[in-house]
């Protein structure tokens, strides 16, 4: 989201208010700031990779320049305090919903609980915080299981209408508003709806896909704009599979022993049997981490081995930042909620509404 602040980042900030994060229009709602043919102005590349991605880039542009004008309401107008206040009360309310909302959701409640009350076991890393092949190339990645082949992305952007579209489709290749929702592209219909995404009362969330072996369709055949590194393969589970590989990482089963956990038994896992080189008992950690969400948690959450290790390093990482909230041991969110009530609690869908891109604020 910052990058290197506004010294070190200027593109990335508001020509005449450099406390702001830069932010453009894509006809209805904001968009990504872009230079010509698209490309977006941002600190990481991937965070255009999708129309969902971008909108939650925007929404963070949006919520920090919320805080911004907050501290100034406060009194505060020393343009150098007045970022690093923002900034660093943005990072406090997204670390709280990363840790309070979305890793129970992924890792249960109980693997968190554990790790929390007990401490980490395996991620401990001696030169500070890092981040482990397991949870790079295997454990976090889970979310693959979980993107749907389409969406609704938003409920009347398309001339009065919803916006569905396929996550990426290779039609959609060069065109200025694609009939997909990759990344890269402007046009007014190109927004997110955050109803569908996220609850906010209305009944229009869609729910979750679980968390299992099965991948969709366009997920194996990336646009190659949708690649950091723009090469082939284009499948995702093929890309996945070769870090295996490349990476030299240990078999899910390794793992699990290392855990002291029971691994799932190759019993559960017929469809590698059949090839008949021993990936059932042997099975490669990405592929294992689904697995064992599907036949240990039915797919509501990682399990045993995949739950520890995300839970160990997401904590780990900010435990390791001595900037980070858990060790203000009695900081809780200062910012309202959407009702507007200061509670000590905050969720991704009160940070959607400060941020000004909820359905209320869209008319929607």
């Amino acid at each position: 989201l910052y990058g290197g602040g506004p010294p070190a980042s200027p593109q990335l900030y508001d020509p005449e208010d450099r406390a702001k994060l830069r932010l453009e229009s894509g006809g209805l709602f904001e968009d990504l700031p872009r230079e010509e043919g698209g490309r977006a102005v941002v600190a990481d590349p991937r965070n255009d990779e999708n129309l969902m991605v971008c909108g939650l880039q925007c929404a963070f542009i949006c919520f920090h320049n919320n805080v911004v004008d907050l501290v100034r309401e406060e009194g505060d107008t020393l343009p150098q305090f007045v970022f690093a206040e923002a900034r660093r009360r943005v990072l406090d309310h997204y670390q709280w919903i990363v840790v309070h909302e979305f890793l129970p959701q992924i890792v249960g409640r109980d693997v968190l609980h554990d790790v929390r009350r007990r401490g980490r076991r395996y991620f401990r890393p001696e030169a500070g915080a890092t981040m482990p092949v397991e949870f790079q190339g295997a454990a976090y990645r889970f979310g693959h299981s979980m993107v749907r082949p389409s969406y609704r992305a938003n409920l009347a952007g398309d001339d009065g209408e919803a916006f569905f579209g396929m996550v990426f489709d290779p039609a959609g290749e060069g065109r200025d508003d694609p009939e997909d929702l990759r990344g890269g592209c402007r046009a007014p219909r190109r927004f997110i709806g955050w109803q569908t995404f996220f609850d906010f009362g209305d009944g229009e969330v869609r729910p979750n896909k679980r968390i299992d072996t099965k991948l969709s369709t366009p997920l194996f055949d990336l646009p190659l704009g949708a690649i950091a590194s723009g090469d082939p393969p284009t499948s995702l589970a093929q890309r996945n599979l070769l870090r295996q590989v490349t990476w030299s990482l240990p078999s899910g089963q390794s793992v699990a022993r290392e855990m002291r956990t029971a691994p799932v038994p190759p019993s559960d896992m017929p469809e590698l049997a059949r090839y008949g080189i021993g990936l059932e008992s042997s099975t490669p950690l990405w592929y294992y981490v689904l697995k064992e969400a599907e036949v240990r948690a039915d797919g509501l959450t990682l399990g045993p081995v995949g739950g520890r290790i995300v839970a160990e390093v997401l904590l780990g990482i900010l435990e390791m930042d001595p900037n980070a909230y858990v060790h203000r041991r009695r900081w809780r969110p200062t910012l309202p909620q959407r009702d507007g009530r200061v509670t000590g609690e905050f969720t991704i869908v009160d940070l959607l509404t400060f941020a000004g891109v909820d359905p209320a604020s869209r008319g929607q």
